[in-house]
């Protein structure tokens, strides 16, 4: 057969072929679309913050996901493999913002394919805020008594002060940090213990180990010396005169 007949034989109906191979290959997608299944996992949601501002709103800390694969290859992924995350890196003003929710594989994810993801919520609403930092007292909380005929004459915290770091309306509003409660109950002698300083507001973090070291000096308390006053009391005397007076 001739170059010239062979060209003739396949472009023969070329629209016809076109149109079947077409279909062969919608057929083909359809059928495997048709065999693929969907896993849901739930994973944390990474904040990724930038160095001028910060969150402020509350917002879930997990996400719902969805991975449609085939079964063989989907059960097999790790739900650590699959991170969700926000990038605030792209933000430089304080406001208010519908924040994408992106979605990063690792590990054994890479390899699988067909592998479709899907996120929900797509998007979170975040109010954002500068960034500050500042010195902040520390105060200790005590319950009970010291014993009786004691009292404390010196205390010590160690360090007085924490470094504080967060949205700015939290910080503005955070005047001093107290402790746990340190039980002086019946104490008659000098002691130091470790405690931790309570912090309620998740926006704030403090910077260190978040524990102080209390010291206290407890001395007995010397007794008074009491001084009763003496009265001197006459005699009684039997010659009274009939209305009680006295004689001369």
């Amino acid at each position: 057969m001739t170059k010239e007949k062979l060209l003739l034989k396949i472009t023969e109906k070329w629209p016809v072929k076109i149109l079947s191979v077409a279909a062969a290959l919608v057929i083909a997608i359809f059928y495997r679309m048709n065999t693929l299944e969907t896993r849901y996992i739930t994973v944390p949601l990474i904040v990724e913050t930038n160095e001028n501002l910060l969150p402020v709103s509350s917002f879930a800390d997990t996400v719902r996901v969805g991975l449609r694969g085939e079964a063989a290859t989907i059960n097999l992924i790790p739900e650590e493999d699959i991170e969700a995350y926000i990038n605030l890196n792209n933000y430089k003003n304080e406001g208010t913002f519908r924040i994408p929710v992106q979605i990063r594989k690792n590990g054994s994810a890479l390899a699988v394919d067909p592998l479709e993801i899907t996120v929900y919520p797509m998007e979170m609403r975040i109010i954002l805020e500068q960034k500050e930092s500042r010195d902040i007292p520390i105060f200790p909380v005590f319950e009970g008594t010291i014993a009786r005929g004691f009292a404390m004459t010196n205390q010590l915290i160690l360090p007085t002060h924490v470094i504080a770091e967060g949205p700015r309306s939290s910080l503005e509003s955070q005047y001093e940090f107290s402790t746990e409660t340190i039980d002086i109950d019946g104490r008659y002698e000098d002691f130091s213990v470790l405690v931790s300083i309570i912090n309620n507001n998740p926006l704030i973090k403090i910077h260190g180990n978040r524990m102080i070291e209390y010291r206290a000096s407890i001395r007995a308390i010397p007794r008074e010396i009491i001084i009763y006053p003496v009265f001197e009391i006459e005699p009684y005397d039997e010659k009274e005169d009939e209305n009680g007076d006295e004689p001369e």
